[in-house]
């Protein structure tokens, strides 16, 4: 059983929406683990003064949270436990 968790991230690149979507990916990929999968959400684009264009792609990344073994805290074990014994809505 797994537990995945969502972030948003906005990548900027002066070249396209793909490499400013890439550069968030790579960069959040510097610290974070097992990300499984994401997902575009926005994008959009901003003039500099000098006329360039700066590319922002928005993604919302999902990586898997690790768990802990047999160091699991009590209240992570104590959640659990109420979380199973809760009837669904």
């Amino acid at each position: 059983m797994s537990v995945l968790k969502f972030i948003e991230l906005t990548g900027e690149s002066s070249e396209s929406w793909a490499r400013a979507g890439k550069i968030a990916v790579e960069v959040a990929s510097r610290t974070i683990r097992q990300i499984r999968h994401i997902e575009v959400t926005r994008l959009t684009a901003r003039f500099e003064s000098d006329g360039s264009m700066i590319y922002q792609t928005t993604i919302k990344l999902a990586f898997q949270v690790e768990r802990g073994g047999e160091d699991e805290t009590l209240a992570l074990q104590q959640a659990e436990e109420i979380i199973a014994e809760e009837p669904l809505p």
